[in-house]
């Protein structure tokens, strides 16, 4: 494997763009045939090239898992600040006990994919990476779809922008391996 660094017009370059549930991120499917490439844009990996890329991977793994980690605290700060706003039977939907349950499952679920998340930031490696990856993640969608019941009606609405958020999420939790395959990394580390 090596990195190429190709005009974005080149002749034999094809670029698709790809429809994504989160508007706030363009992808393409690339396709280069017969593109005429100088040897000065090859970028060759130092060592092993295989394990280096998937050092690459593993990196955008993280950077993934530290936006999840951020959407997830979005939607707990919004969702507190709604519950104690919002008010149903004389009194605010906060003061609820299914709503203080809910929001403080959400926070014990951030404090640990917090955690997992800094530990792969400090730590990089394998390991690290699949723990914090599959858990924020996950933890970002769950977040954010109790955020928008908590929200009620208006969470789906771009007034509230939750729905953003979940969208969000979602494509994070499937980039760069889903929690499913960072789950079985971690458990063939013990065949």
């Amino acid at each position: 494997p090596v990195l190429v660094d190709v005009a974005s017009d080149a002749i034999g370059l094809r670029i698709d763009n790809q429809p994504v549930l989160d508007e706030t991120r363009r992808l393409a499917t690339v396709t280069a045939d017969g593109v005429a490439v100088d040897g000065a844009a090859v970028c060759r990996f130092d060592g092993d090239p295989h394990q280096q890329l998937q050092a690459l991977r593993d990196r955008a793994a993280v950077a993934l898992a530290c936006d999840s980690l951020g959407i997830a605290q979005a939607m707990l700060d919004a969702t507190v600040s709604y519950v104690g706003v919002r008010h149903q039977f004389g009194q605010p939907i906060g003061a609820f006990q299914a709503v203080k349950h809910a929001c403080a499952d959400m926070l014990v679920r951030i404090a640990v994919a917090r955690q997992l998340v800094m530990s792969a930031v400090a730590e990089p490696g394998p390991t690290t990476t699949a723990m914090a990856k599959s858990y924020a993640c996950d933890t970002a969608v769950d977040v954010a779809g109790k955020a928008m019941q908590l929200h009620g009606g208006i969470g789906y609405t771009w007034e509230s922008g939750v729905h953003v958020y979940l969208k969000r999420a979602a494509l994070n939790r499937s980039l760069f391996g889903s929690p499913a395959d960072h789950r079985a990394r971690l458990a063939g580390r013990y065949q």
